[in-house]
């Protein structure tokens, strides 16, 4: 086994290359969230139509998604500090770009961009984290907590932020608050990290090609599924091409002599099943912000800002979670963690989905709200933890894109569900739409629930070794 050389400089504290980290992986999390707000003050500068709308958020999403396991592999190649520093640099210049956009395709074309730099930045962050705990064990699983925290809070705090910056400053706020974090973590990346050397092996270019057209074909289709129906050819099509495409990746992979993804990984304790637990997770999350968000503007008439405060409690509470389970986490003693935390986090979900139309904040949507954080936030402070135990540093880059993956199209799926499931409301009384908004709170419901039930047979984590 190969000692992987040192990612950050000597002397410097490892905290601030976890705050690096961990404001990296929120502003990516984040930024998939903050749009959605703007998008009726956009419509309106831009002159955008529905469908304009609707990719304004998806060209993010996709591109985010479709290259997480191409930017994992280029960091192992090419060196995570050229890497991120790359990515970072791209983040910023197209979240730059888009505030100063005066048409909708200029938008467009810098969320796209956008989305490549943070597949970047979200592959990279889980490589610091390792970097600056590899030889503490209880040092990693704080670290890997309070990562794991920005991360998820990111999805609230993005509905708060974008409501906040839009009502105040316009949309181009939530383009332009990018562009300081972005030149504060690339000062901080130059300052803590030093160039690691590049390795010779090739890079697997049809594994790249076909993972990256698989992923984001998969993504689109069920995007596509809530505006189109599960009935549309274009949907079908996109989903059984993205199937085909990474079923031809797999192939690829076990054929080639360097490949992208090395197949082996999954034969590691808890990497299948964590993996499916990260999909689970991020579909829980991604529908549960999505029906909040939209039953609270469409049928409580919440205004956007108003909207993003209320789920504020919510994000709140992923960290509470964090800070009251942190010690007992960091000594392997949460192992249930996300099978109670995703009972609590179903049984919140159930109470959501008697909510009135005009629910009252504190009386009808502040307990439960509080009560999900609080569940969600149990199986978040875990679940990175499960799949990075055993694994080196010169092999968190490759798992972080493959959870990164998993995550992404969990939410993508748990969306198209939540969205599906209103869509069949049609032009009905406000009634009927509660209705619907009820089912999909169940739905979710259950998809907690599985997340808890895939947790149940976590294997202990073997000694650190590097995948084969």
């Amino acid at each position: 086994m190969t000692t992987s050389p040192p990612l950050i400089r000597s002397g410097l504290p490892a905290w601030l290359l976890i705050a690096t980290a961990c404001l990296a992986s929120c502003m990516v999390v984040m930024d998939g969230a903050i749009v959605n707000v703007a998008l009726p003050a956009m419509q309106q500068a831009l002159h955008l139509s529905a469908l304009a709308q609707q990719w304004i958020v998806d060209a993010y999403l996709l591109t985010l998604g479709g290259f997480m396991l191409l930017a994992a592999r280029v960091g192992d190649l090419y060196g995570r500090r050229r890497t991120l520093l790359a990515g970072l640099a791209l983040f910023t210049l197209a979240s730059l770009a888009g505030g100063l956009a005066e048409s909708g395709v200029t938008l467009l074309i810098a969320r796209a961009v956008q989305g490549i730099g943070a597949s970047v930045l979200a592959t990279s962050s889980m490589t610091l984290i390792v970097a600056a705990t590899q030889h503490d064990k209880q040092a990693r699983a704080k670290a890997l907590s309070l990562w794991a925290a920005f991360n998820s809070a990111g999805f609230a705090l993005g509905a708060v932020l974008g409501g906040i910056l839009t009502a105040r400053y316009g949309w181009q706020a939530v383009m332009f608050v990018n562009v300081p974090i972005g030149a504060l973590l690339i000062l901080a990346s130059l300052t803590c990290l030093q160039t690691t050397p590049v390795q010779r092996s090739p890079l697997d270019w049809a594994g790249a090609l076909t993972a990256t057209l698989g992923s984001s074909s998969l993504i689109y289709g069920l995007s596509q599924a809530a505006q189109l129906g599960w009935a549309s050819l274009e949907v079908w099509g996109s989903l059984l091409a993205g199937a085909a495409l990474l079923i031809g990746f797999v192939q690829i992979e076990r054929r080639s002599p360097a490949p992208l993804l090395r197949l082996s990984l999954f034969k590691m304790p808890n990497q299948a099943r964590g993996n499916l637990v990260m999909m689970s997770l991020g579909g829980t999350l991604a529908a549960t912000v999505f029906l909040l968000s939209t039953q609270l503007q469409q049928l409580g008439h919440y205004s956007a800002e108003a909207a993003g405060l209320a789920l504020l409690p919510f994000g709140v509470m992923l960290a509470v979670a964090r800070l009251l389970f942190n010690q007992r986490a960091a000594s392997g003693q949460a192992h249930r963690f996300p099978l109670y935390g995703s009972l609590l986090a179903s049984a919140a979900l159930l109470w959501l989905a008697t909510l009135p139309a005009h629910p009252d904040f504190w009386l009808h949507l502040l307990p439960p709200t509080l009560l999900l954080g609080f569940g969600l936030g149990m199986v978040v402070l875990t679940a990175m933890q499960n799949l990075t135990a055993g694994i080196s540093q010169q092999d968190a880059g490759l798992v972080s894109g493959v959870a990164n993956s998993a995550r992404q199209l969990g939410g993508a799926l748990g969306v198209a569900l939540a969205a599906t499931l209103l869509r069949s409301s049609g032009q009905f009384s406000e009634y009927t739409h509660l209705q619907h908004y009820h089912h999909a709170f169940i739905a979710v419901a259950v998809l907690s629930l599985l997340c808890g039930l895939l947790s149940v047979r976590r294997t202990p984590a073997p000694a650190v070794q590097p995948v084969r």
